[in-house]
């Protein structure tokens, strides 16, 4: 009788574990089809790092040919990798040939992709980021308000337990006025004020940065006015600080380091570094100079920004290259080795071809830089962005709208992995765990030398 009661009780609970998984993934369902692919599977919950991974666990999406998915809802902007499923999925109807006379014509208009090609897109992260600080806040309001805490919906227990590994985070982004756009619009649509601060310069091309208490994740941007070494007479910009080296020791140090450094005292969780349209303005803006000079006053013009022809010359990206070198380990001795760091690649204009030619030989020329010398990867939102002209609000800056939205889930992306996420295919095997997400260089380091390329453009 003993054993046939203990019999029971184990298939009670059996019966009752096995519903209580299928609860489990039904809601879990939901919630990954509310945020799009890659949010939950059964291997979601892993917990075991992959010290040692295959190549097929070390893939950038972002490095991959795709196709940019759009909507009228700049929200839904997703980069589609064109993966080898892409190519297994069956004929469509429209392929057969001889054509059959009943189909009518190929037009192939409909402008939905089918879930099977949308779940391989990247996590959605930027809309997992709103999703997270919507949840701390209601929390936040409850407490405040002496309310009981708030119930928590499928959503709301999904991102708490999963989106933790942004908190205390330090983002630092090292660039133009490219970098700054995008991080106000990130600001923005996150709901925070974006703060430009010079401190005594008061510019805007000195540092700007938006701060989220709930998350305490910080967002910095350092404007870097090119590779010049000095601010010559002719320069074009109202600037008293033109090198990198006086700019950290005038600007970036006293007035913004301590907003980069995060709660335990270590450095930025990710940098994106950036030079290349300052420095072809210079070239322009002094050979201009220079011309004027050699006529009458009478003769001469004042400067502005040009559409250069054709690319630099080998001198000048030879002198770019060196001042870069020079700004790469600047700042490995200012941050360590610890923090991933990664070039953003150049923005080319509007409506450029060869007028693009001078910021492309740069773009070209750090590429293969950063890779050979440093080993760094590259951060490549403006490739993946060439060619969606109407997002630009002028001759060369973006709007804010799906390309922002881009740049955002990129930026998250790679916080991911430096924190110890894994993702495959749009789905997420590995979330980052609570004592290895701060292992930077380690984490970073597991699938770097799978994906560090030129990628040439």
């Amino acid at each position: 009788m003993l054993l046939h009661t203990i019999r029971q009780t184990r298939l009670v609970l059996i019966v009752f574990a096995a519903l209580s998984f299928a609860v489990t993934l039904y809601y879990s369902a939901r919630i990954y089809c509310s945020f799009g692919a890659g949010l939950w599977t059964t291997n979601a919950i892993n917990t075991t790092p992959l010290t040692v991974r295959t190549p097929r666990e070390c893939v950038d999406p972002y490095k991959i040919p795709g196709y940019m998915y759009t909507t009228e809802d700049r929200e839904e902007t997703r980069w589609i990798p064109f993966y080898p499923s892409f190519f297994d999925l069956p004929a469509l109807p429209e392929t057969a040939y001889p054509h059959p006379e009943d189909m009518g014509d190929i037009l192939l208009n409909n402008r939905t992709v089918d879930d099977v090609i949308l779940n391989t897109a990247p996590v959605p992260w930027f809309r997992m980021l709103r999703s997270y600080y919507a949840y701390l806040k209601k929390v936040a309001d409850a407490k405040e308000g002496h309310q009981p805490e708030p119930e928590l919906s499928e959503q709301d227990e999904f991102v708490r337990v999963h989106m933790s590994w942004t908190k205390n985070r330090r983002i630092l982004l090292m660039g133009d006025s490219i970098d700054r756009n995008q991080l106000q619009y990130m600001c923005e649509d996150m709901g925070h004020p974006f703060v430009e601060d010079g401190g005594p310069y008061v510019m805007e091309q000195t540092t700007a940065y938006c701060h989220i208490p709930l998350i305490n994740i910080t967002f910095v941007q350092w404007h870097i006015a090119g590779m010049y070494t000095f601010r010559p007479e002719w320069w074009w910009m109202p600037m008293k600080l033109v090198s990198f080296e006086d700019r950290f020791k005038e600007i970036f140090k006293p007035v913004s380091m301590h907003r980069v450094i995060g709660p335990s005292g270590s450095g930025p969780d990710l940098i994106l570094m950036q030079s290349g349209t300052w420095d072809q303005v210079a070239f322009l803006s002094g050979a201009h100079f220079h011309q004027m000079q050699a006529l009458p006053e009478k003769n001469r013009t004042k400067f502005v920004i040009g559409r250069p022809r054709q690319p630099l010359t080998m001198d000048q990206l030879r002198f770019v290259s060196k001042r870069f070198i020079k700004f790469v380990e600047f700042m490995k001795d200012v941050f360590g080795d610890n923090v991933p760091m990664m070039y953003r690649s150049s923005s080319v204009r509007k409506e450029g071809k060869d007028e693009d030619a001078g910021i492309l030989s740069i773009d070209r020329m750090l590429r293969s830089l950063v890779t050979t010398r440093f080993n760094m990867e590259i951060f490549d939102w403006s490739r993946l962005a060439y060619g969606a002209t109407s997002e630009y609000r002028d001759f060369i800056h973006f709007n804010k709208g799906r390309m922002s939205w881009l740049f955002s889930d990129m930026l998250l992306h790679y916080l991911f992995r430096a924190s110890g996420g894994v993702e495959i295919e749009g789905v997420v095997k590995i979330w980052p765990q609570e004592k290895t997400m701060h292992d930077l260089n380690a984490n970073w380091e597991v699938c770097h030398d799978y994906i560090v390329d030129t990628t040439n453009r």
